[in-house]
């Protein structure tokens, strides 16, 4: 560096050359105090090249789930632990075998083989977004990955209560063909292992999941869409349930404080809003208001897609069309469009917006 003592006494002979060097003068650590702009660049560049070819060499570890080139992972590096309510128990499972128990539990062996499909691939990737712990809380499990509740998770059944039940080993030879035919497939979107929530019949068309539950940021893949196909064939499609008054204000005394019921129970509903869908947003009982979700809820009903009268001055009748939450995949409606021909693919995409569907990879 030049002195500020010596560029002042020199500065005009500095700007004579500017381009060349005079003698060189030492510093007390033998380093010339003039040194041109050009040299300080090329000293640099060698740096600041290695900084932009060499990548830093820690990364921050990334919770996506990547369909890349990758070799596939193999059944023995997947593991799934399980927690059993009913008998209090937590066991581990390979990946492909707990798929099987869940897909035998949770869709009949009758549907058509790419519905089975669908639901392998639902299946297998719901348990692998929570044990990557995209999802969930595993301290609901105990620390387990999922549960065999299948109002918090996914429904599991094992082979030898599968058979002791239904009696049938070309029903689970079924099954595990489907599971095999999909072994590693599943759902991501941007990369991101999917939330792939499941119902049993839409009654033709699924619910946005923001209309069901509280979450934070958009899902695009789970908004409402029309089914391609009519499931008002399945027994699942419509049920008619009638309640009285006293029936009523008995499940509300249940659900709420007693003196709120009192002073706001009255006989008579009216729906308040509905959701994008056309199901129950927001209804009132009396003067006690709840959303459509809690409504059925505190009635059992299988819908919130559905019509109330009143036949009499004492009874109220209700007409439910669909079965469950109604948000992501309709299981009747994946085995119409399998029976319609469409593959496994066409009926996750059906259903899950702009997902892919692909092998995941390590």
């Amino acid at each position: 560096m030049i002195k500020r003592s010596y560029y002042l006494k020199n500065r005009n002979y500095l700007s004579k050359y500017r381009y060349s060097y005079p003698k060189r003068k030492k510093s007390y650590f033998g380093v010339p105090y003039r040194i041109k702009l050009m040299d300080l660049f090329l000293y640099a560049l060698p740096l600041l090249l290695l900084m932009l070819v060499i990548p830093p060499m820690h990364k921050e570890k990334s919770k996506e789930a990547i369909v890349s080139d990758a070799p596939p992972i193999s059944d023995s590096q997947l593991k799934v632990t399980v927690y059993n309510p009913e008998e209090s128990l937590i066991s581990e499972f390979p990946l492909e075998e707990y798929v099987t128990c869940v897909v035998a539990a949770e869709m009949p062996a009758s549907f058509h083989e790419e519905a089975l499909k669908a639901q392998a691939v639902a299946a297998r990737t719901f348990a692998l977004s929570r044990m990557k712990g995209l999802y969930g809380n595993m301290s609901d499990h105990f620390g387990a990955h999922v549960c065999t509740e299948p109002k918090h998770c996914q429904a599991w059944i094992s082979k030898e209560r599968f058979l002791q039940v239904y009696g049938n080993e070309s029903a689970w030879e079924k099954i595990q063909k489907a599971v095999e035919e999909t072994k590693n497939i599943v759902m991501t979107y941007d990369g991101i292992l999917i939330n792939p929530l499941y119902h049993s019949n839409s009654g033709g068309v699924t619910e946005d999941i923001d209309a069901v539950w509280a979450v934070s940021g958009e899902v695009p893949y789970l908004k409402s869409v029309y089914s391609v196909v009519d499931e008002s064939s399945y027994e699942e499609y419509e049920k008619k349930v009638s309640f009285t008054w006293d029936e009523i204000k008995e499940k509300l005394l249940e659900a709420y404080p007693e003196s709120e019921v009192k002073s706001k129970f009255s006989k008579e509903i009216e729906i308040l809003s509905y959701t994008s869908s056309g199901r129950v947003g927001e209804i009132r009982i009396g003067s006690i208001k709840m959303s459509g979700p809690a409504f059925r809820e505190l009635l059992s009903l299988r819908s919130t897609n559905l019509e109330i009268s009143f036949p009499d001055k004492d009874t109220v009748e209700i007409v439910t069309r669909g079965y469950g939450h109604g948000v992501g995949m309709s299981q009747c409606g994946a085995d119409a469009m399998g029976k319609k021909g469409y593959d496994y693919i066409k009926i996750l995409e059906s259903y899950y917006t702009g997902v892919e569907v692909g092998e995941i990879k390590q």
